[in-house]
């Protein structure tokens, strides 16, 4: 399986502002995350999100970010995870939302195998199959490459509830509003 990772496509730099901040160097970086839940996916793995919020200073001056960290534990004990920026979370849920309402209206229809899937910055893959018996699996993916994860439909839900929590939690902690943090 890990020859199969080294084929995967590779992100060249970072694609969220918090993997940016995790790229610099020469400054003083806060990380702080914080747990809101987690999800069992089919065949034994789970989703696990928790927000995140990285400050950085450089001398006096200093700049915040917010986001949330999906991780993907496997049975064979690798984890993979990717970052979603606090301004990306609202059109995810909105595209979760659209997701379990397309899963609705082609569960009445007969098709040839079909996919629907939302994609974010950092490669986070999220959607659902419907085969030509109609039979629908909701699906996730945090790497490209990576494994991917089968859940029901009432899991996507709790997905969604997850995001949405973190989202909340962020707000209070001051994401949303532009925040330059000084001496």
């Amino acid at each position: 399986m890990s020859e199969i990772r080294k084929l995967a496509p590779q992100r060249d730099e970072p694609a969220t502002e918090a993997a940016r901040f995790l790229a610099k160097r020469g400054c003083v970086v806060m990380k702080q995350f914080h747990e809101i839940g987690k999800v069992k996916c089919d065949y034994g793995t789970k989703l696990t999100f928790a927000t995140l919020i990285f400050a950085i200073a450089q001398g006096t001056n200093g700049d915040r970010t917010f986001g949330l960290k999906i991780e993907h534990e496997s049975t064979e004990g690798y984890e993979e995870s990717c970052l979603v920026d606090f301004d990306e979370l609202k059109e995810l849920l909105l595209a979760i939302k659209h997701l379990l309402g397309l899963a609705k209206q082609a569960a009445t229809e007969r098709q040839d195998y079909t996919e629907f899937e939302y994609r974010t910055k950092d490669h986070l893959k999220v959607g659902f199959y419907q085969d030509t018996n109609g039979h629908q699996q909701a699906f996730f993916d945090v790497a490209p490459g990576g494994t991917m994860m089968f859940l029901s439909f009432d899991d996507l839900r709790k997905v969604f509830e997850l995001i949405k929590s973190g989202r909340e939690y962020l707000i209070e902690k001051g994401a949303g509003v532009d925040a330059v943090v000084t001496q």
